[in-house]
């Protein structure tokens, strides 16, 4: 997982969601990764940013003939180098709402083979969640890795992406 905020990094770490944790602020991701996997690249890698800069990495750490999934919500058209995905085959596939994979996310967590509560550092009453759930998002993102929002059986866990070979959220100066 690469990720620049040191409560995310420091949560990824403590709770072994992620094998590795990089910091794309102080390495090079695309060596780090090219290390890792024995010159092979990722199988797979999921963008959580939505900033071009992480695409672009993401499409280099992948290996030729793998997998790059898009998670996130763009708040700008993304610059893509379309020759890396051209010459290396890569499968580039884009997703919205996690479609279908709940109900075995949901399994994991009921089984305790999950646990969410080391990631959520904060919580929102129902009735504040649009103001103060939206300040959070935009003002607080280094800070907040899930904010929850309970009432009854409402649970709402936001930058879910944990555990994955390369996974970015947050804005990256790459």
């Amino acid at each position: 997982m690469t990720e620049l905020s040191a409560a995310r990094k420091e949560k990824a770490a403590a709770s072994g969601v992620a094998d590795h944790v990089l910091d794309p602020g102080v390495e090079d991701i695309k060596a780090r990764v090219l290390e890792l996997t024995g010159g092979a690249g990722a199988d797979a890698a999921f963008e959580c940013a939505g900033v071009s800069a992480v695409l672009d990495t993401v499409l280099d750490v992948v290996k030729p003939a793998g997998v790059v999934v898009n998670v996130s919500i763009w708040g700008r058209p993304a610059a893509v180098d379309m020759q890396k995905i051209v010459l290396k085959e890569i499968d580039l596939r884009g997703t919205i709402a996690y479609r279908g994979d709940h109900g075995a996310a949901i399994r994991l967590v009921q089984e305790g083979k999950v646990d969410l509560k080391p990631f959520i550092t904060g919580r929102i009453a129902l009735e504040d969640l649009v103001d103060k759930g939206f300040d959070t998002l935009i003002n607080h993102n280094e800070t907040a890795v899930k904010t929850s929002s309970a009432r009854r059986d409402l649970h709402l866990i936001r930058n879910s992406c944990t555990r994955l070979p390369v996974v970015s959220s947050g804005p990256h100066p790459l």
